[in-house]
C-alpha cells in the first residue's frame, strides 16, 4: 500500500519555485463534480444535465513568515496569481501531478498559545492537473532503463469468469 510522504511539493516558476515540502503535513487534489439535471421533453426523451468538474489543491501546511522568499509571503503579495506546482505525495509511487493553482492568502496565526502555525489550504486549480510517472515503477530492478514499462493490468469482467 502507498502511503504519503516522502515526496515533494513546489510552488512557483522552475527557476524561482519555493520549494514547500517540509511545510506540508497533508495535501491532496480532489476532483468536484457537478452534474446538472436532466429535463424531460414533451415527446418523452431526456437530455442529460450538464456535467462541470473542477480540481482543488487542498491540505494543511505550517507557514513560514519569517522567509520573505517563502510560500507564506508569496501567498500574502501574490494571491489571485496563478502559478504552477509540481506535486509528488510518494517519492517511491512515483506519480506527480503537475498544473496550475490559483494562490490564497495563507492563514496567519494559531488557534491557541504554543500551537504551531499552520493553515488549511483550499487553492483551486486552473483546468485539470496532468498525473504523470517520474520514475520507473516498484518492479524497476527487473527492468533497464529505456526498456517498456509493464503492460497495465486489465481490470476482470463477468465474461472472465462464465464457462
Amino acid at each position: 500500500m502507498t502511503v504519503f510522504g516522502p515526496g515533494k511539493l513546489t510552488i512557483g516558476e522552475t527557476a524561482t519555485a519555493v520549494d514547500a515540502s517540509c511545510l506540508v503535513n497533508g495535501l491532496k487534489i480532489e476532483a468536484t463534480a457537478d452534474f446538472g439535471d436532466p429535463t424531460w421533453k414533451l415527446c418523452g426523451t431526456q437530455r442529460p444535465g450538464s456535467r462541470k468538474f473542477t480540481w482543488e489543491m487542498t491540505g494543511n501546511l505550517d507557514i513560514d513568515p519569517e522567509d520573505p522568499d517563502g510560500l507564506f509571503m508569496l501567498t500574502q503579495t501574490a494571491y489571485g496569481t496563478d502559478v504552477k506546482f509540481v506535486f509528488t505525495p510518494n517519492d517511491v509511487a512515483a506519480v506527480t501531478a503537475t498544473g496550475t493553482v490559483t494562490l490564497v492568502p495563507m492563514t496567519f496565526g494559531a488557534d491557541a498559545y504554543g500551537d504551531d502555525l499552520t493553515s488549511d489550504i483550499a487553492w483551486p486549480l486552473v483546468g485539470e492537473p496532468t498525473y504523470s510517472p517520474t520514475a520507473p515503477v516498484a518492479d524497476a530492478e527487473s527492468r533497464e532503463i529505456g526498456d517498456a514499462a509493464p503492460a497495465p493490468r486489465r481490470r476482470k469482467t463477468m465474461a472472465d469468469t462464465s464457462p
